[in-house]
């Protein structure tokens, strides 16, 4: 395929990353399809930090995004030039199960149709509702997935990998969630009040008379402000967006005294910013076990289950007279890195 014939073929969404002639450059291929344009700013990170770990590791390497609007497209435009040891991966997150169908649906198809290449699911927690339609759920992924014997499935908290052995006969890594991989130096930021960061969605458990409660008790420590990861204000954001978003939650979190959250992602990016956090769980886990699997050891983030607003008293208290200390996980991403030399 000459790049005339290929210029013809390219529609909005694929390879956003790159010069479109690159698709047809010697170097190996690692394809990403998935890539979010939905608002959630905790896989917007985790697409940002796929591709920074790809570049930075492995920069022989071309990596080409493709976004989730233009899966389709994308995977006809891939099968044009794919060559025998590139590789095929789909984005991370939390979101392999049933509860969100259609990135599901993405996935078994990208596994399916690219059953004879390597094939990778980047770092994910896994979630198949145990109901009639959850089950039925499973089976359709199991069907897709095990039609790919080159596939392999990251696993990013302990739960999930006991999950994918027990659901998939696909080989599985684990490894912390892809934003931990990023090296960021936190801007030095005045601060002030609380940040509640606080999921709207299906796997919201908190009580609303509860986080009443404890943003009426949070007003002793100064201002208190309530926000998502998940924008309401831009309906989609694209690959050239991403960034500009990322940052700017990072400073809404780096100018705060502490974050309270149930967003796993709002915890991450505590850490980066050396921002005390009190976190609290979603419906089936992740946030919980990616703390207790990974982040246990800083002294300045702190998972809960409790709602005794003393105990809570107890615990804001401790972490803001912490001094932040770090954790060091390059190691822990270490089958990662060997999956893209092999």
């Amino acid at each position: 395929m000459n790049t005339e014939i290929l210029a013809g073929k390219l529609v909005k969404g694929i390879a956003p990353n790159i010069d479109a002639k690159d698709l047809l450059n010697d170097k190996r291929k690692v394809f990403l399809f998935g890539s979010p344009s939905y608002t959630n700013i905790g896989d917007q990170a985790i697409a940002y930090a796929e591709e920074k770990f790809i570049k930075n590791h492995f920069p022989y390497y071309e990596y080409i995004e493709v976004m989730d609007y233009a899966t389709e497209e994308g995977i006809k435009l891939v099968k044009e030039i794919i060559k025998e040891d590139d590789i095929v991966c789909f984005t991370g997150g939390g979101n392999l199960g049933s509860l969100y169908l259609e990135i599901e649906e993405d996935r078994r198809k990208v596994f399916e149709v690219f059953k004879d290449y390597k094939t990778i699911s980047l770092p994910q927690s896994v979630y198949f509702e145990d109901t009639e339609e959850g089950n039925l759920e499973k089976q359709k992924s199991q069907d897709a997935y095990h039609k790919n014997r080159h596939l392999t499935i990251a696993a990013r908290e302990s739960q999930t990998l006991e999950v994918v052995k027990d659901t998939f006969n696909s080989d599985v890594i684990y490894t912390p969630d892809m934003v931990l991989s990023l090296d960021i130096v936190p801007k030095e930021l005045k601060r002030d009040g609380v940040l509640f960061i606080l999921r709207a969605d299906k796997e919201k458990v908190t009580d609303e008379d509860f986080i009443t409660e404890l943003m009426k008790w949070s007003e002793k420590i100064g201002p208190v402000d309530r926000t998502d990861t998940v924008l309401s204000e831009v309906d989609i954001i694209d690959y050239d967006e991403r960034e500009k978003y990322f940052l700017e939650m990072l400073e809404k979190i780096g100018s705060s005294k502490i974050v309270i959250t149930d967003r796993l992602h709002a915890m991450v990016f505590s850490i980066i910013t050396n921002t005390p956090c009190l976190v609290f769980g979603n419906s089936y886990g992740k946030a919980k076990h990616s703390y207790t699997d990974w982040l246990d050891e800083l002294n300045f983030i702190e998972y809960t289950d409790t709602q005794d607003i003393g105990e809570l008293e107890r615990l804001v208290e401790k972490l803001m007279r912490a001094e932040p200390n770090r954790i060091h996980l390059a190691e822990d991403f270490q089958p990662l890195k060997d999956f893209f030399k092999n």
